[in-house]
Formats: C-alpha cells, sequence, structure tokens
C-alpha cells in the first residue's frame, strides 16, 4: 500500500492547524492595532478578519490544509464578529462608563463599538482606570437636609428685614431725629432691637436693661435672647462676662433670631477654660436647633469690624452662605432698602423745598439777582460757588469687614464660617467641624487674609473653599481632613469671560499660597487648584483621598514644591485641562497607581521621589509640548515607569528607573508587537519553520533521484536484432549525421 498521499495530507492538516492557533491568537491579542490607524470610529474590531490581510492568512491556510477558504466579502466571519461584539460591549459596561480614547478622554460611540490603539488596550488590561477620573468623579458632599424651597424664601424675608433696618436708619439721620439711645422695630410679629451710636459697648447688663421680656438669664445661667439685635455704625456690642457666657439664639418653629453687626463692632471675649459659647435653641425641646427647614439663628455682620476670641458657634444658619452661621460679609453694591430710602428721602425734601419756596414767595417778591432755592435735594445744587463735599463715615456705600478670629469654635452651622469682601482677615488657632455643607469659605472679594493653626474637619462638602475674586490669601498650617468632598479648594478664575449684566472683571485671580498643611482622608482631592494665577503649594502631606493634589484648567504660575503625598486613590499629582505652566519639584510620592499625571497640560516635572507606584510613575497624556520630566527618581511596580504612549511634544529623559519592577502583561507586550506586517512575517516564517522541523523529524533513506522512474528499455522493448553494428557502418552512419547537419 502507498503511504505517501496519506503522509501528504497529514503534513498539510498539521501545518493549517499551527497556522489556525497563531491566527487566533494574534486576532485575540491585537483587536485594535492590526485595524488600519485611520479607521472610522465605527469600525468593527473584527475588521482584521474580514480585511486584506485576513483573506490571506485565509488562503494560504486553504492551500495547506484540507480546510475551505472564506468567501472575501467577510459572509463567513458571524463568529468573530459576535467576538467582537462581545468584546465592544464588555468595555462599555457600567452606566455612564466612558471607554479611554487616544487623549485620555473618553466619549460614548454611537454603535457601542470603538476602535483603540494599542496603549489604549494596555491600559484597560493593566486596570488603569485613571482615565476616568476625568469627570472629576468626586463625592460630591452630603446632601443638604433641609427645605430648600421654604429655606429660600426665608433668605429672602431676611433680607427684606435688614433693608427694613436700613431705611428707617436713613430716615432718622435725614430728619435729624433725637434718635441717640436703642429703639425697637416691629416687622409682622418679630421684633428688631437697634443698637444706636454711642462711646460706650453695649454689655449684658445693657441688654438686660433694654430688652427685660426678650433678653432673659435662665435657671441654668444661659441668656435667651428671643428678638433680632442690629449693631449700628458707631456702637460696639461687647459679649463676655467673668466665667464664661453662654447665649441661646432663639429658633424654633415659632420663630428664629440673629444678631447682625451692620457697620458696627461685634465682639466676644472668651478664654479657652471659660468661652462664650452663642447656639441655637429650640424653646420647646430646650436644645440646640438641628433642624434647618424653618429657618435658624445666625449671626452675621455686615461691614464693620469683628473680633472674635475664646468663643464657641455651635448649630447655627441654613440654606446661604450670609445665613449660613457665621457670615462676615461686606456690602459692595446698593440694596432695595437703600434705594426705598433714597426715593423717600426725595420724596419728603421736595415737599420741604416746594413749602419754602411758597413761603418766600407770600413774604417778598423774589430777586431776579438772588441763586434759585436748592441744596435740600440730593444731587441739585444752586448756582455759584461750589460746595465742598460731604462723607458720611457712619454710612459708607461700600464697606469692607474687617476680623480676626483666635481659638473659635465653628461646630455643626449650616456653613462654618462664611466670608465675603472681607480685607484684613485673620484666623487663627480655631476648629471649623460638622457642618452641613462647606467648612471655612471665602467667597468673593476677600483679600490680605490669613490663616493658620486651624483644623477644618468632617464638614457635609468641602473643607476650606477659597472661591473666585480671593487674592492674597496665605492658608499655613492648616489641617483639613475627613470632610466629604475636597480638602481644600482654591479657584483663580475670572468672573466673566467678556461683556456681563453686572459688569465684572474679566482678569484672573491668584497670589494664594498652602504651605505647612495637612489635607487628609477627604472624599475629593486633597488639594484641588481651579484656574488662577501664582498659586504657590509648598511642604504639605497629603494622604489618603480620592487624589492628592489636583491642578486644572487654565492655571498658570503654580508651585508644587516639596510636598509628601502618600495613599492617595487614584493621582498623587494631577495637573490636566490646560494648565498653562507650572513646576513640579521635590516632591516625595509614596503608595498609588499614579505619581504625577498629565493631560493636555504643560509642566516641569523634576527631581521628584516616588516610591509604591502599582502603574506609572509618570504618565503623559494628549498635547504636552514643552512639558519636561526629567531627573525623577521612580520606584515601584507596575507596566512602566513613564506612560507616554498616549502624549505628544513632551521631554522624557535622566529618569531613574532602577527601582521599577515592570508588570506588563504578555498579551499586552503582543499586542504592541503584532503590527499587521510583524504577523504576515511571522506567519511565513513560522511556516518555514514548521516544514523545516517535520523534514528534520523522521530519518531518510538516500536513493537515486531517477529510482522510481521505469527504465526506456521496460517501456519500448528491445530490438528483434540486438547484434552489434559493424564498424563499417557505425562510421557510415556517423558522417550522414555529420553531412545532414551541415546542410
Amino acid at each position: 500500500m502507498n503511504r505517501a498521499p496519506l503522509l501528504r495530507r497529514r503534513r498539510r492538516r498539521v501545518a493549517a492547524c499551527t497556522l489556525a492557533v497563531v491566527l487566533a491568537t494574534t486576532l485575540a491579542a491585537t483587536p485594535a492595532s492590526a485595524a488600519p490607524r485611520a479607521a472610522s470610529p465605527t469600525t468593527s474590531d473584527s475588521s482584521f478578519l474580514t480585511g486584506p490581510m485576513g483573506v490571506v492568512l485565509a488562503v494560504v491556510a486553504a492551500a495547506l490544509g484540507d480546510i475551505e477558504a472564506p468567501p472575501a466579502d467577510g459572509a463567513g466571519t458571524e463568529p468573530a464578529s459576535a467576538g467582537s461584539t462581545a468584546q465592544a460591549a464588555d468595555t462599555t459596561t457600567g452606566a455612564g462608563r466612558r471607554t479611554p480614547g487616544a487623549t485620555g478622554t473618553g466619549t460614548p460611540s454611537a454603535t457601542g463599538t470603538s476602535t483603540a490603539t494599542s496603549a489604549d488596550a494596555e491600559a484597560r488590561d493593566t486596570g488603569d482606570r485613571t482615565d476616568a477620573e476625568d469627570a472629576d468623579a468626586s463625592a460630591g458632599g452630603r446632601p443638604y437636609p433641609g427645605d430648600p424651597t421654604t429655606e429660600a424664601v426665608l433668605v429672602a424675608d431676611e433680607d427684606d428685614r435688614l433693608d427694613e433696618v436700613r431705611t428707617v436708619s436713613s430716615m432718622v439721620r435725614w430728619r435729624q431725629l433725637d434718635m441717640t439711645t436703642p429703639y425697637r422695630l416691629t416687622n409682622g410679629s418679630t421684633y428688631t432691637l437697634v443698637l444706636t451710636k454711642r462711646e460706650a459697648d453695649y454689655t449684658v447688663t445693657d441688654l438686660l436693661a433694654l430688652a427685660p421680656q426678650t433678653f432673659v438669664r435662665q435657671p441654668d445661667g444661659a441668656f435667651l435672647l428671643t428678638e433680632n439685635l442690629v449693631v449700628q455704625p458707631g456702637a460696639t456690642l461687647a459679649l463676655t462676662a467673668p466665667g464664661g457666657l453662654t447665649l441661646r439664639l432663639a429658633s424654633d418653629a415659632e420663630r428664629f433670631v440673629s444678631i447682625v453687626n451692620y457697620g458696627g463692632k461685634l465682639v466676644t471675649r472668651g478664654t479657652s477654660t471659660d468661652p462664650v459659647v452663642v447656639t441655637s435653641w429650640d424653646r420647646s425641646t430646650g436644645a440646640p436647633d438641628l433642624l434647618t427647614d424653618d429657618g435658624r439663628a445666625y449671626v452675621r455682620s455686615i461691614g464693620g469690624q469683628v473680633d472674635l476670641r475664646g468663643t464657641e458657634f455651635r448649630d447655627l444658619g441654613f440654606w446661604s452662605g450670609r445665613t449660613g452661621g457665621v457670615a462676615l460679609t461686606g456690602t459692595d453694591r446698593p440694596t432695595g432698602g437703600a434705594l426705598e430710602s433714597f426715593g423717600r428721602e426725595l420724596r419728603d425734601n421736595v415737599d420741604a423745598m416746594r413749602a419754602q419756596q411758597q413761603a418766600a414767595a407770600a413774604s417778598a417778591a423774589p430777586d431776579p439777582a438772588a441763586p434759585p432755592a436748592g441744596g435740600l435735594v440730593d444731587g441739585i445744587l444752586p448756582a455759584g460757588d461750589l460746595p465742598l463735599p460731604e462723607v458720611d463715615l457712619d454710612d459708607p456705600t461700600f464697606s469692607y469687614v474687617a476680623a480676626s478670629v483666635d481659638d473659635v469654635t465653628f461646630a455643626g452651622n449650616a456653613f462654618g464660617l462664611f466670608l465675603s469682601s472681607a480685607n484684613g482677615v485673620d484666623i487663627t488657632d480655631s476648629v471649623v467641624t460638622g457642618s452641613l455643607v462647606d467648612g471655612l469659605v471665602l467667597h468673593r472679594f476677600v483679600a490680605n487674609a490669613a490663616i493658620s493653626a486651624t483644623v477644618v474637619s468632617d464638614n457635609g462638602g468641602d473643607g476650606i473653599v477659597l472661591s473666585r475674586a480671593t487674592t492674597g490669601i496665605v492658608l499655613s498650617e492648616v489641617e483639613s481632613t475627613g470632610n466629604a468632598d475636597e480638602g481644600i479648594e482654591l479657584r483663580g478664575e475670572s468672573l466673566a469671560d467678556g461683556p456681563s449684566a453686572t459688569g465684572s472683571p474679566v482678569g484672573d485671580y491668584g497670589n494664594n499660597s498652602v504651605s505647612n498643611s495637612t489635607a487628609s482622608d477627604n472624599g475629593g482631592h486633597g488639594i484641588e487648584v481651579v484656574g488662577g494665577r501664582n498659586v504657590s503649594l509648598t511642604a504639605n502631606d497629603v494622604s489618603g483621598n480620592d487624589m492628592g493634589i489636583v491642578v486644572r484648567d487654565p492655571a498658570s504660575e503654580v508651585a508644587i514644591v516639596g510636598n509628601r503625598l502618600r495613599g492617595n486613590a487614584r493621582h498623587a499629582i494631577a495637573l490636566r485641562d490646560g494648565v498653562l505652566s507650572a513646576t513640579v519639584s521635590g516632591n516625595v510620592v509614596e503608595d498609588g497607581p499614579n505619581g504625577v499625571y498629565l493631560r493636555d497640560a504643560v509642566a516641569d516635572v523634576r527631581r521628584n521621589t516616588m516610591s509604591g507606584m502599582t502603574l506609572h510613575g509618570v504618565t503623559l497624556v494628549g498635547a504636552t509640548e514643552g512639558a519636561v520630566v526629567r531627573e525623577n527618581d521612580l520606584a515601584g511596580r507596575g507596566p512602566s515607569a513613564v506612560d507616554a504612549k498616549r502624549a505628544t511634544g513632551a521631554e522624557v529623559a535622566d529618569n531613574d528607573t532602577s527601582g521599577w519592577t515592570s508588570t506588563k502583561p504578555f498579551w499586552t507586550v503582543v499586542r504592541n508587537a503584532a503590527q499587521p506586517l510583524t504577523v504576515m512575517w511571522v506567519l511565513l516564517g513560522l511556516l518555514v519553520l514548521v516544514t523545516a522541523l517535520r523534514g528534520l523529524g523522521r530519518p531518510r533513506e538516500r536513493r537515486h533521484p531517477y529510482a522510481a522512474q521505469a527504465r526506456m528499455a521496460e517501456i519500448v522493448g528491445r530490438p528483434a536484432n540486438d547484434a552489434p553494428l559493424p564498424q563499417h557502418e557505425v562510421r557510415q552512419r556517423r558522417t550522414g549525421e555529420v553531412h545532414g547537419a551541415s546542410r
């Protein structure tokens, strides 16, 4: 039996199986990189199988084995399409989860599939979900427990009440009424005691005499205030008493009261052992008011001066910053009450001018040379010499609040301490904790403030917030820990991008610094810088946050120097979304997925020490022209020390990666190496190698190459006369052949 055909078929089957295994392995490892780079977003990952390369490989396999080549139109690629669809579905699992793209951001594909680069596939395989953070997936703070609709109305009512107080105050000054002693205003069912200008301070003893029914001493020695207090310019309210003072502000379903310093001076003086305690008080329960849905007592200063020492403010405020607990705000624009006051004064002055003119006309004929009557109405002056301008120091049209806060505790307020339009604020040795929203808020137009040795913890939103239009703020030895959202947030964006209804300036803000401070165990970022310029973050300890230090949006001249960052969940330092210039130097980063992350940002990253990283020491994504990564000491265990495959334009050199252990998975290495031409040459080489190995694997006996051919004698047979020809006949035949050839 001839076994040669059987052996040939067996060899073809072995070669076909080998090529099929290699092809399947390559397709599984390179679903994206094998596809053309210019493929459309809707191209399936199975394009490699249905493209020209797939057809060529299938034809080669069919030629070597007893298999049938698939049609060129892809009709036979249904299993591969199903596999690629499953893969696409797998990369988009999760509600709203985005697939990372070439620049680090992801957008959901319209067809549910996407084309990615081999670097993106590497990031997915190594568990590098760090690009998903670009949606700012921070905790966002705890939900506010109050009633938004009701509380917003109550804030507006408080504004109206204070407008009425200012209106009456302006009328009193204009009419020159004898109101040198405190007086009381009524507004519906509430009363407001107005403390007028005088040299001596208003004390607890004065309040007992001025409001015997609404400021009373409790059996336990505390004082209960059941009407509102307003301190006018030139007046000082001093809350202090030997052995400490407890002031309870009525705050229940019936009403809540407030203490408002309206351009005067508010002073509280206690000690660490005998503090002044100001708290809300629910008279029905005999305990502090913990509900905000019906409003809650608060303390506020509108302009003027505030001096707080050895004081505790507990369970105060609701809804807005200005009614949020303790608010120190200036006045930067006219209020409704001021406009109403101007209208009333104008009407009264016109009536007085008309009465004067009628009296003059009745007594004598007017003198033509005399100047016309005037001067009784604001803005209307008689002809002649210009009078010298008058300045009302008691009622300035624009006023900043100045404050000194030392050894003060703000606990359980809506906003711990809220500042706006303040200049020269000094806060030291204080505690802000348990706020319903943010802890310490510097809202707008706060300048030249110093905050030191202050602890901000366990607040429902951010710990410390420096909003837009704040400048010259120095935070030193501050501790922000356990807050639901950001630990410290510094915002420096402009108030407007162009012409606006309020006419706000378009320049950005900055000149703020955070040094020798701690930001730990916050639900969001430890320290976040959003826009602005000339921001310094130096010698801080940032640990246990979602991300450590984040700088984003068009921030410039940002210095991140000498900080220690430990155990942050995603990035230790992240600069992204248009950062124009930043310096990251001398930082020590320990234990985390990524050390420094740059996306569409420019930064000089030098001489940082990183250890215990589990993904990358430095990650670069997107447009990073001008970024420099040099002379860093990178140690850890992950896919690579520096990941710059998704970035363009960055300079990466002279980094010490001797302490880095690569854990790049096998399939990732295959993905990076298996490009289309590489796959083709590898397959052809394997074909030659397999054929050669098959030939070396069996013994071969030496035979004549034509041993299997039949001899001519066996085919045609021997002639009848096989005797040899005579010699003369042989010569004659040869001679005839020669003559024939010559013709």
